[in-house]
């Protein structure tokens, strides 16, 4: 994604504060200690520097990860805010949610946020929760904003805040893939990555489900996190990715994008997670720089637009 040529309003710019990445660890100590270091023979440059992640949580702890991955390539300055129209970035701001099953957790709000690297290149995170958001406002702000977002990367993701059986994700996708088959042409290439397995001590590893059935909803909260029985292993669910990817592949594979699944691969990391009560994020480095290897290696063999 090219930054615009244009002069820039200083109100544009956002300080790297951790509160806008709902981070419970202090980035610039507990995170890029633990993790800067060379990209190696990683071309980062040639495949995901002009690119943005839209998700939860769990992109917004790999967008981290992926900055600090990145770190040599890193422009020393704030980081900005994905367009020069401040109205714009004003629809890019995740606000709070209130589910009423899942309830809500105080927070603030989330404003999408770039990391400015050589080359007048960058990557950006943009925070959602459901499946329609991507569409709307996200792709739909970038689209229009985002001077040559045509020849981009979006990498998207959405699950984690809808429980199992919630017979909204599925709609979520119709919204979606008409949304992507109207503007394919005006939308940045779009790379779908899977909802990475949860190892909670409920059915599958799951957290919570829409009905209360089972899950946080019911009985005494999680201690720890553990590693899927050789049961759940051998299941139809988890040999098909689980619940969430079941579904989004179906419907990604039938709108044409880019699947990027990386599950199966992150199933035995159950002892890779931040701490025992959260058995969802994991820790870094780890499940998110495997990731980003697998993610550059995707990428290599994609053909995108010039």
């Amino acid at each position: 994604m090219e930054r615009s040529k244009e002069v820039e309003d200083s109100s544009n710019f956002l300080q790297p504060m951790p509160w806008i990445l709902e981070m419970s660890v202090n980035p610039s100590r507990d995170l890029r200690d633990r993790s800067c270091e060379a990209c190696g023979d990683l071309n980062p440059l040639g495949a995901m520097c002009c690119g943005m992640l839209i998700g939860d949580s769990q992109t917004s702890y790999w967008y981290l990860a992926l900055e600090c991955f990145l770190v040599e390539y890193l422009v020393q300055a704030p980081r900005a805010a994905p367009t020069n129209n401040s109205a714009a970035n004003l629809w890019l701001v995740k606000f709070d949610e209130w589910r009423e099953l899942k309830g809500s957790n105080k927070a603030s709000p989330k404003p999408a946020v770039c990391a400015n690297l050589k080359d007048e290149t960058r990557v950006c995170y943009v925070r959602v929760h459901l499946v329609e958001e991507i569409a709307h406002p996200v792709l739909r702000v970038i689209k229009r904003e985002a001077h040559g977002a045509n020849r981009d990367i979006a990498v998207i993701n959405s699950g984690l805040h809808y429980g199992i059986g919630d017979p909204k994700y599925e709609e979520g996708f119709a919204f979606l893939k008409n949304f992507i088959a109207e503007h394919r042409d005006e939308l940045p290439h779009i790379v779908w990555k899977d909802t990475s397995p949860q190892h909670f001590e409920y059915h599958n590893g799951y957290y919570w489900w829409v009905d209360n059935s089972k899950g946080k909803t019911v009985g005494p909260p999680p201690e720890k996190c553990r590693a899927f029985t050789e049961e759940e292993l051998q299941s139809e669910e988890i040999i098909a990715g689980g619940w969430y990817n079941e579904i989004a592949f179906r419907h990604m594979k039938e709108a044409g994008v880019t699947i990027f699944d990386a599950y199966k691969i992150t199933l035995p990391m159950w002892q890779m997670h931040m701490k025992d009560k959260d058995c969802t994020h994991f820790c870094n480095p780890g499940a998110y720089e495997v990731w980003t290897y697998l993610l550059s290696d995707l990428l290599k063999g994609l053909q995108l637009r010039e």
